[in-house]
């Protein structure tokens, strides 16, 4: 597939989602602009390679399901600094398996008190990581 066709199928898919409950947490995770642009982009606003965009949107779709299904997260205090400001921020990890060996990672953000916000997803195993796109024509 295309990836133009692909990101435009997808933000359509993000903007769908808006918000979903998460039990692990007890706490509602938001999709913002924010979650959708790191797929495509990096801290430094440098675009991602075409095969790790290709990556993170074919697993977009898994993300909702590992938030309402995973029991446990991991948490990681850190801080950031955001329009020149330093902020508590705490990142939580959720894995849930999705299909028989194959499981998914999605990285959630809580920034000072403000709303858990959705981040990042991927596959949570070495092996799927390394995946490429298929190539030739679409």
């Amino acid at each position: 597939m295309n990836i133009e066709i692909l990101k435009l199928r997808r933000r359509a898919f993000y903007n769908s989602i808006v918000s979903i409950y998460c039990p692990a947490l007890g706490d509602t995770v938001f999709f913002t602009s924010n979650g959708f642009n790191h797929l495509l982009y990096k801290k430094n606003r440098r675009p991602r390679t075409i095969d790790e965009q290709y990556l993170k949107l074919m697993c977009l779709p898994h993300a909702p399901r590992v938030i309402r299904e995973s029991k446990e997260f991991k948490a990681r205090n850190t801080t950031k600094e955001i329009k020149g400001k330093k902020k508590s921020v705490i990142q939580y990890g959720l894995v849930s398996e999705i299909a028989k060996d194959t499981e998914m990672r999605v990285v959630l953000e809580k920034i000072g008190t403000g709303k858990v916000e959705f981040v990042s997803v991927m596959p949570n195993n070495k092996r799927s990581r390394n995946k490429k796109r298929p190539r030739g024509r679409s």
